[in-house]
């Protein structure tokens, strides 16, 4: 009888269905406080950022850079280039502030989020009274999505058991695809969709940046199950440029040859070009080579030569991240929403020096401090930029991409948080190709979305009261190439390094400028230099000497919104670092050293995971298989350039070992697990950084293994790298193994027992 019911019902709808098409009287509109989608909605601009990664001021084409990059350019011809654009000089505080439109420290992420310090201008927690620009579209009929890099919340909470309010699906996101953490593999990616795990499409020539390209066309085309379609708000952000530098080999290809000059004639040419383009004053000059940039032509020819090889990676994955922006901006425009869209391309900081003197074929080796030698990067020559690598170019390259500034990444001179920004609307900007130079910050990027779009800042959010946004629109410049700025003065700060922005002067500190090296500690009172940015946009001479009283009253104003804005306790890189540890250790007690685990589960960070490259430990699980020949992953930690874990390979178990440069080491049992039900141990030694490793496992206290293995662990398996039961995310540690492919059998009352190396510790 209930079946029958469904049915009649069922039958009723379609049969109203098709009246109300018969009829058109039926369908007259509601009234207008029926109406799901008010006019002013309908006619509201779909917005698009493009957050690029570690990407400099002189890097794009459109900015007098030497990597090609059409469809950017494509949209500076749509609209506005805007030449006096600052950010934060970092990932993690620009992220934060472009979307919340307020300073970094005012929603305590001063920092990087993954070094972040129990102060309320450092601590990774966003306030809830610090709403995102997707929660106040969301408010006002938006739909919204985030794809690609998602960095900007304490990593300790980006494991699956969340909290997930700092996730994009707590900070006002419909939908989010893409990795939490500073960069992923772009091959072999860890993704997340929404708030949970998913794998990478099967594809021989899968990118990300493909697949994120892919997404987004597809989420903007599920709107068209409404009609009218619902404005939307993207925040696109690849892990473009950040390392690794990944491209197809036909891109990398393209541009054989187009670097052999060198970066000290780069620098010259593309100076040269942002004259001549009204980027730069002309009579601008070349900041100094920092300390330690050695000039081109006193390298050796294999020098040159690998270091070549490095910028024109860099430039492929550039170009080809470009070709898949491009294919958004084709979907769109052949929707007919082009130009109802506000597209807003910029970065999160300057161009990156963290490959050091040298550069690194995998980036890891910054986390350890253990560089590898030209000759070392040498051998992949040939593999750079591919799956076998996680690179990262040499310093000199920062410097050259961040023309005509002084320094990069992480520093608070020009060179780490002067970058480009590219902003159109064709419905509503009507310039087309033109230059702005008013001073904008990133915190200005939200608040100027808010007012295209016609939506006030709400009330509350998640029914908490929002705090006003230290941002300003900037929509006055939009028609007004001379319209004054209304800024009076914005600070800047990150790891001790300060600086002070007001009109054509700025005030800075120099404290830490080997970004490549954590080691430093404290933050001593250094003196404050003085430039004049309109005549010495390379902050060349410093003029603090001459014009005491001007530095007086800048370092004032300094001081003052220091105050306001959660800047002090100061602190160095190595603070963040150790108070990282700190919480690591804490937990550590907080476990008794033991960590279980009901089930499988992955893509845990290292913060949180086992320490199974740092301690010994003994692992209990126990195993159900159905069959006897299976391959697949007890537990894994890392990927195929760093990682450790545990395979069934056709049903006998394998202890895998991989170094930062790909080198395996294994040891494998001679017998296989039996059908059904097994209980297995395994215990790996590790006293006091030994490479020297004694291994067990038994299977149902029967002995299957036991052995020792020399192997050095890494310090780090990798930025990105996470830990599994019974799943490797990412790339797997086993060559030949699917990743994000669970094993296929049950897997039970985990336990991962540290205890006795504590005690030995």
């Amino acid at each position: 009888m209930t079946a029958r019911i469904r049915i009649g019902i069922a039958a009723a709808s379609l049969a109203a269905i098709g009246a109300a098409i018969a009829d058109p009287a039926m369908a007259e509109a509601p009234a207008a406080s029926e109406t799901s989608a008010p006019a002013e909605q309908q006619q509201r601009p779909n917005v698009i950022i493009w957050m690029l990664d570690d990407v400099g001021f002189a890097q794009l084409s459109c900015f007098g850079g030497l990597v090609a990059t059409p469809y950017i350019d494509r949209v500076a011809r749509m609209g506005l280039r805007y030449s006096n654009y600052h950010t934060a000089a970092i990932c993690s505080a620009s992220r934060a502030a472009i979307l919340s439109g307020r300073n970094p420290h005012t929603v305590h992420l001063g920092g990087h989020a993954a070094s972040a310090r129990p102060f309320p201008g450092y601590d990774g927690h966003i306030p809830a009274s610090a709403g995102s620009i997707a929660a106040n579209l969301k408010q006002a009929g938006y739909r919204t999505y985030a794809l690609g890099k998602w960095d900007h919340l304490p990593t300790g909470q980006a494991s699956p058991a969340g909290p997930y309010n700092q996730w994009p699906a707590g900070q006002g996101f419909d939908h989010f695809y893409g990795f939490l953490a500073a960069d992923a593999d772009n091959w072999n990616p860890i993704l997340i969709r929404d708030t949970a795990p998913i794998a990478k499409p099967e594809d021989p020539d899968y990118h990300l940046n493909d697949d994120l390209a892919d997404r987004a066309i597809a989420m903007i085309g599920e709107r068209d199950a409404a009609s009218p379609a619902a404005p939307f708000f993207m925040y696109w952000a690849t892990g473009t440029a950040h390392a690794p530098h990944h491209a197809p080999q036909a891109w990398i290809d393209r541009y054989k040859g187009k670097f052999d000059m060198g970066w000290d004639k780069a620098r010259e040419a593309i100076l040269k070009a942002q004259i001549a383009q009204g980027l730069v004053p002309k009579g601008g000059t070349l900041a100094p080579r920092p300390e330690g940039m050695p000039a081109w032509d006193s390298l050796n020819a294999g020098q040159k030569k690998l270091y070549a090889r490095q910028m024109e990676v860099f430039a492929a994955s550039l170009s080809h991240a470009d070709e898949q922006f491009g294919r958004i901006l084709d979907s769109l425009e052949a929707r007919g929403e082009l130009a109802n869209t506000m597209v807003i391309i910029t970065t999160d900081n300057g161009a990156s020096a963290e490959g050091g003197s040298g550069g690194l074929h995998n980036e890891a080796f910054l986390i350890t401090g253990d560089y590898p030698t030209d000759a070392e990067n040498m051998e992949f020559y040939d593999r750079w930029g591919g799956p076998e690598t996680y690179p990262h170019y040499s310093f000199g390259w920062a410097v050259a991409g961040n023309t005509p500034f002084r320094y990069y990444k992480q520093v608070t001179h020009e060179g780490g948080i002067h970058v480009p920004l590219v902003v159109s609307w064709p419905k509503g900007i009507a310039a087309r190709g033109e230059l702005r130079s008013q001073f904008i910050h990133v915190a200005d990027v939200a608040p100027t979305i808010l007012d295209a779009a016609g939506v006030k800042l709400a009330e509350t959010v998640n029914n908490v009261k929002q705090q006003p946004m230290d941002g300003l629109s900037f929509s006055y410049s939009f028609a007004a190439p001379q319209a004054p700025e209304p800024r009076e003065a914005q600070y800047y700060e990150l790891h001790g390094n300060r600086a002070l922005i007001s009109g054509d002067w700025s005030i800075n500190t120099t404290h830490r400028i080997r970004t490549w090296d954590n080691s430093s500690a404290g933050v001593p009172d250094e003196p404050w230099e003085l430039y004049n940015l309109k005549r010495d946009p390379g902050q060349s001479r410093d003029l603090a000497a001459s014009q005491p009283q001007r530095v007086e009253a800048l370092a004032a104003i300094f001081e003052e919104q220091a105050r306001r804005y959660n800047v002090y306790p100061l602190g160095d890189v190595s603070d963040g670092v150790k108070e990282t540890m700190r919480q690591v250790g804490a937990d550590f007690q907080r476990r008794g050293g033991k960590w279980r685990f009901s089930g499988p589960v992955g893509n845990i960070p290292a913060m949180v995971a086992p320490p199974i490259g740092a301690l010994g430990f003994t692992m209990t699980a126990k195993l159900g298989l159905a069959e006897t020949d299976v391959t697949g992953p007890v537990f894994a930690s890392g990927g195929q350039l760093g990682g450790m874990a545990l395979y069934l390979r056709e049903g006998k178990p394998v202890l895998i070992l991989t170094s930062l440069s790909g080198e395996t080491t294994e040891l494998a049992a001679t017998e296989g697990l039996p059908q059904g039900e097994t209980t297995i141990s395994f215990t790996f030694g590790n006293a006091h950084g030994s490479p020297q490793h004694a291994v067990t496992l038994t299977a149902n206290d029967k002995v299957l293994m036991q052995d020792t293995v020399e192997f050095k662990l890494p310090g780090s398996f990798g930025i990105s790298e996470v830990f599994g039961v019974g799943i490797d995310n990412g790339s797997p540690v086993l060559e030949g193994a699917r990743a994000d492919t669970p094993l296929n059998g049950h897997i039970s009352d985990v336990t991962f027992d540290f205890s006795a190396a504590q005690g030995a510790h």
